[in-house]
Parts: C-alpha cells; structure tokens; sequence
C-alpha cells in the first residue's frame, strides 16, 4: 500500500462560532455561559476528560471571553502576582513537575483576593488529585468540575462534517458512517483522520468515497499516527 504522508496544512479553528455542542460538552459550555459568576469561595473551574475531547477549543473561547492568561506550568507564585492579570487558563493542569504544589496553593488565594477567575483544564478530575498538602487539597475539593465526556456519534458526524467543509471536500454519507464505527472517539483523531483523507483523495485526483476512507483506515497504513481498526 502507498503511505500516505501526513502534514496537516489547515490549522484547527477554535472560535466559538465553530464549536459543536453536544450531549458531551454542553454543560461545559453552559458553565462557560455563567462566566464571571462562578461559585465562591474561588471562582474556578475546571473542566476535565481524555485528549481530545476538546478542552482546548473550549478555553480558547474562555480566552476570547475573558482575556485570560493562558498558564502551561505554574512553579513560582510571584509571576502571577506582579502581574496586572485577573483571568487564567492553567493548561494540562496536575500536581506535577510543572504545576508546584505550594505555587498553586498561593494562586488559589491570589484568585480569590483579587476577585479573579481561573479555568483548570486536566485529564483528571481536581478534586480527585492526589495532594499533600491538606490546605490545597481542600481548596481543589472546593472548584467546581465538569467532565467532557467522548462524543456520541451524533455529535460526531456533525464535527466530521464541519471539518471536511472546512476543507471545501464532499463526502458521502456511508464514508461518515464508516469513519465512526471505526475510528477513536475523539476530536484529534476526527481531526488527523480528515487530513489523511484529503491528502489521499487529492493525491489520487478523485473525490473521496468510501473506498478511500477504507484505504487510509488500514491498520498497516504506517503513515497514520492512529491505528483506526476498531478504534484502537
């Protein structure tokens, strides 16, 4: 089989017109809805689940909202506190080497003190993090938390869809059909899985059709960073 070689030329969109809401992610938007009047004491949430279940395009709509500052580790507390920031993004959130433990445990004060907001993005559920320290342990059970969960297919068609408009491609049903009974449910593969086809189709100069979309989806296609049998 010809590899595909896959280069993704179509950066992602993360404005909130582009976003799809679905039974997996609509409470996470309703609470982005109530933004700045999150409940006290901290006013923070954190929104949690699995790699690509599109955290990432809901904090760049916070971004857009709120103009927060978005946080890929957090080690020293004076960083945060001689800046004019009020709004935060904490990114890939979790008590390890990049977010100290004592520094968040100031930033949860330094929040409150200054009438400031911060939105938590993690894998894991906060107020389930393993912590030492007692006085941010009961600080991480205080935050409000809402799961992303993976997308129906519902939900999925629809962000296939829009990602291969995207491209200005047309596909026909029984290549979406095909797509989600075998691919990973979640918005980074959608993502890889579309750009893989679209190469493909514009490498052989036809349309794409079902046959295609099961030539990129073969386990042996080497050149895909999933293995998209049975979603594996």
């Amino acid at each position: 089989m010809c590899q595909i070689p896959l280069t993704l030329p179509l950066a992602p969109s993360y404005k909130e017109d582009d976003f799809i809401i679905g039974s997996a992610n609509e409470r996470a938007m309703k609470w982005l809805s109530l933004w700045p009047d999150w409940p006290l004491p901290y006013r923070v949430l954190n929104i949690f689940g699995a790699s690509g279940c599109g955290k990432t395009h809901i904090s760049h709509v916070f971004e857009a909202l709120s103009g927060a500052r978005r946080l890929i580790e957090l080690k020293d507390i004076k960083v945060i506190v001689d800046s004019a920031d009020t709004h935060f993004v904490l990114d890939n959130f979790s008590l390890d080497a990049d977010y100290d433990p004592e520094a968040v445990f100031h930033f949860f004060n330094h929040i409150a003190s200054i009438d400031g907001t911060a939105l938590l993005l993690s894998r894991q559920s906060a107020a389930k993090m393993d912590c030492a320290l007692d006085d941010l342990r009961s600080r991480l059970r205080a935050v409000t938390c809402q799961e992303i969960s993976a997308p129906d297919d519902v939900l999925l068609v629809q962000v296939l869809q829009n990602m291969f408009a995207d491209r200005q491609c047309s596909v026909p049903d029984n290549a979406i059909s095909y797509m989600i009974t075998q691919m990973p449910r979640d918005f980074t593969a959608a993502y890889q899985l579309v750009a893989a086809i679209d190469m493909a189709a514009l490498a052989a100069k036809k349309p794409i059709t079902l046959g295609i979309v099961k030539q990129v989806m073969m386990p042996d296609n080497n050149a895909l960073e999933f293995n998209f049998k049975h979603g594996k």
